[in-house]
């Protein structure tokens, strides 16, 4: 298959009967960090079978995870750089005699063939490697698009450098720290990325023509959630593209270091209409010369982070009126069950604003009152009996503010497939709510009325007062047991059960507005900062207002004092001096003689039978 590299640069893998071509990386996987594809998965089916390629090629490790996906009847190359990643994907492909691996870099790979499709994931840092030259990305894209024939399609993903993950990140690059980061400052590589207007000129300068953009998130090489042109065109998937979206960046960045909170700074991006131009990566595709026209690939696809799970769901919105949600492994049943825990996708979704957000608006005025309507309608609605009927009680404790939604009419749950049959009632899934949002705001660093040292659980018993309810810590506790109960059931191990729920409990008994790195932005440090030092001198001016209370009646009990010194100098005030003391003397006299002429006319012991007497009777 391969013309250049010569017979001692070549040979055959025996496990995986690869080809391992100049540029391998015999011990090196990138796949134990990467996941499959689910959302560009999608895509490349819609392209596949609109055009029924012959022939087809999955370059990169993550496109290598899709050899199962593609038509059955194509003839399938794949090209990985890691020896590890072409056994995996040969065990993938099974036995097909179609599919034939590669192992190297794209800058020595060159077929005696030419391909219909060509699937490309991970840039020049996923297809080449230390051995092999230095390329850019528009050399990337000019190699992959000299492998097309005339009329091919390519789907690639393209790295923005101006991404909204490197906005909220305090990581310039996690891969900087990691093997994979190799290529910074390498001979022939870019020194960054590209920028929303340079897109169309790479594609143009390889012969390309761009038929679709998909703006990818929440990163470069976990791109689960996809915006296509029309979706970014629509205003009534903004919202849902801000809930789908920050939930991603959330499970992304749940141990990242971060700038700033990612779900506002989404929302504002969205709501500007730059999401194209600061999307972390974009999915294209491109067709090389003039094609027919075939029908448009889906404009939204939603897929979650975690592709190993069995619970993992693909969502698709092809228009208006074609959208689907299935399993991602592809199991045709609609619902899943493992013990308590029940996933129906026969469910709709609900669109609308997202209510964590209004929530969080209303905490950032810092006032109580605008917070205390939300809440209170918030509880009414978990208590409403009318919208939680008995067939749907079980859905009510996934209904926390995160996962609500304002539809015009009220609220609703955003994703109504999770259900828990075990015994939840309306106050388990308050104070469930109530607690997740304290959790998220303080984690998050967002600005709130309350002390900055406040504790998730102690914010929840505030919020959970608002609404007349007094939570106590056996409430949080059972809340806490069945969260752990759910996440242990939904990683497929029930025994973790414990270990997460003293986990749980810890995480609400301290303070998560502190300046750990790990949960909080730095710009919302700046923040916490700001609002103590206004405090301390909020504090400072009481001190010294104070202190100059304290020193005018000081002056005042001077003054005083001078004027009673100046009275006692007084010829009037010493002869009063004068005659009060022998009258003085004169009384003490007399009082001495009272007493001793009656102790000699009363009998011996009759006074301290009269004090006896006395003391009885005060009794």
């Amino acid at each position: 298959m391969t013309t250049h590299p010569s017979d001692q640069q070549i040979q055959r893998d025996t496990v995986s009967g690869a080809l391992i071509l100049v540029g391998e990386m015999l011990m090196f996987s990138d796949l134990e960090d990467l996941q499959a594809p689910l959302a560009a998965r999608e895509v490349v089916r819609s392209v596949a079978g609109a055009t029924h390629p012959a022939r087809i090629l999955l370059a990169g490790p993550r496109a290598g995870l899709l050899v199962a996906d593609v038509p059955a009847e194509a003839s399938v190359d794949v090209l990985v750089r890691g020896l590890p990643d072409a056994r995996l994907i040969g065990d993938l492909g099974g036995l097909q005699p179609t599919v034939s691996l590669y192992c190297g870099g794209i800058d020595v790979f060159d077929p005696d063939h030419r391909y219909d499709l060509v699937v490309a994931l991970g840039g020049a840092r996923r297809l080449l490697g230390p051995d092999s030259s230095g390329m850019t990305e528009a050399e990337v894209v000019v190699a992959l698009s000299a492998l097309l024939a005339p009329g091919g399609r390519l789907v690639v993903d393209l790295a923005n450098e101006l991404g909204v993950d490197d906005l909220v990140s305090a990581e310039p690059d996690p891969a900087l720290e990691s093997d994979a980061g190799w290529t910074v400052g390498a001979q022939g590589f870019a020194s960054r990325s590209l920028y929303a207007h340079e897109r169309d000129g790479v594609l143009s300068a390889a012969g390309l023509r761009r038929e679709h953009t998909y703006a990818a998130l929440p990163s470069f090489d976990h791109h689960c959630v996809l915006v296509g042109e029309a979706a970014l065109a629509d205003e009534t998937l903004h919202e849902r593209v801000v809930i789908a979206g920050t939930g991603a960046m959330d499970d992304l960045f749940a141990v990242t270091p971060l700038l700033r909170d990612p779900a506002p700074t989404l929302q504002r991006v969205v709501d500007a209409r730059l999401l194209d131009e600061l999307a972390p990566a974009w999915l294209v595709v491109a067709t090389k010369g003039d094609t027919a026209a075939v029908p448009a690939p889906p404009e939204l696809v939603v897929a979650d982070l975690d592709a190993t799970t069995s619970w993992s769901t693909v969502a698709v919105r092809r228009d208006a009126e074609h959208e689907s949600l299935a399993w991602a492994d592809g199991r045709d049943d609609s619902e899943r069950r493992d013990g308590r825990l029940v996933r129906d996708l026969s469910q709709p979704a609900h669109s609308g604003r997202p209510f964590e957000l209004e929530l969080r608006r209303a905490c950032a005025t810092r006032r109580h009152a605008p917070v205390r309507t939300l809440v209170r309608a918030y509880a009414a609605w978990l208590r409403d009996a009318t919208a939680w009927p008995s067939e749907r009680a079980g859905q009510r404790f996934f209904a926390t503010p995160a996962n609500t939604v304002l539809d015009g009419t009220g609220l609703a749950i955003a994703d109504p497939s999770w259900t828990h049959s075990g015994s939840s009632s309306a106050e388990d899934a308050l104070v469930r709510g109530l607690r997740d949002f304290a959790r998220r705001l303080l984690a998050s660093g967002g600005a709130h009325p309350w002390r900055v040292t406040i504790t998730p659980d102690e914010l929840t018993v505030t919020l959970g007062a608002m609404t007349g309810l007094a939570v106590n810590p056996t409430m949080i506790a059972h809340a806490a047991r069945l969260e752990s109960e759910i996440e242990a059931t939904y990683r497929g191990n029930p025994e973790l059960a414990r270990e997460l729920f003293e986990a749980n409990l810890q995480i609400g008994e301290h303070a998560r507005a502190l300046p750990a790195p790990d949960q909080i932005g730095y710009r919302e440090l700046l923040a916490h900062d700001r609002i103590l030092s206004r405090e301390m001198r909020e504090k400072n001016g009481q001190v010294k207002w104070l202190e100059g209370t304290l020193r005018h009646r000081d002056r005042y009990i001077r003054t005083l004092e001078r004027i009673i010194e100046k009275y006692e100098e007084t010829l009037t005030y010493r002869a009063v001096e004068a005659l009060r003391a022998p009258r003085r003397i004169a009384t003490q006299k007399a009082i001495s003689a009272a007493k001793s002429t009656a102790q000699e006319a009363l009998p011996p012991g009759a006074l301290s039978k009269a004090r006896q007497l006395a003391t009885r009777a005060l009794k």
